[in-house]
């Protein structure tokens, strides 16, 4: 009885058909047929977010493959409303950067999914300081190599820095120094996106 029901409905649900979209990259022919979608969620807001999901959706909408939802991201800002929503192509991602660089335009990113830190040993060994010159050797070494190792990436032509965990003082202060933007991103599916 079921199977005979449901080849029924298949049958009845092909007439039942109220409207086509042609060209899926048409913003204003697909606008209604989200508006239907959206209108059952957010009753009142159905017309603005039709709009914001269209445009959103025809921007990155490819050619020879299918539609990845990914694609697609909402960003949650404290201090505005719905209607305040807007569209953006790129990435948004809700944090703050941690030099003193807060922008940088056609940016060429260098991505870490580890620390952007100086790496500790394994073992923990003994230095012997027996005197205030061996102190201040000691520690302008280890500053040297922090300073070379960013001076590498400035000299790459890096401009922004992606980490995907700490940032150590030393290296954002040569990070700084070299004009780097530095950004940490705790979220291993956030660097993914990004590195896309």
């Amino acid at each position: 009885g079921y199977e005979m029901a449901g080849e029924k409905c298949l049958e009845i649900l092909e007439t039942l058909v109220c409207h086509t979209v042609k060209d899926v990259k048409n913003k204003e022919a697909v606008i209604p047929v989200v508006k239907t979608a959206v209108g059952s969620k957010q009753d009142g807001y159905e017309d603005f977010l039709a709009e914001l999901i269209s445009d959103a959706c025809s921007k990155i909408m490819p050619t020879h493959r299918t539609f990845n939802v990914d694609h697609v991201r909402t960003c949650k800002i404290l201090g505005a409303g719905v209607l305040s929503s807007t569209c953006l192509r790129g990435m948004v991602f809700k944090r703050n950067v941690e030099s003193d660089i807060t922008s940088v335009k056609d940016a060429k990113i260098a991505v870490y999914s580890c620390p952007f830190d100086i790496g500790t040993t394994e073992t923990k060994g003994t230095v012997l300081i027996s005197t205030a010159e061996d102190l201040k050797n000691f520690s302008v070494d280890e500053e040297k190599l922090i300073e070379n190792s960013v001076k590498a990436l400035a000299d790459l032509g890096i401009t922004c820095v992606v980490s995907g965990g700490k940032v150590g003082d030393m290296m954002l202060h040569f990070a700084n120094k070299f004009n780097i933007m530095v950004v940490r991103l705790m979220s291993k599916w956030d660097l993914r996106r990004l590195c896309k």
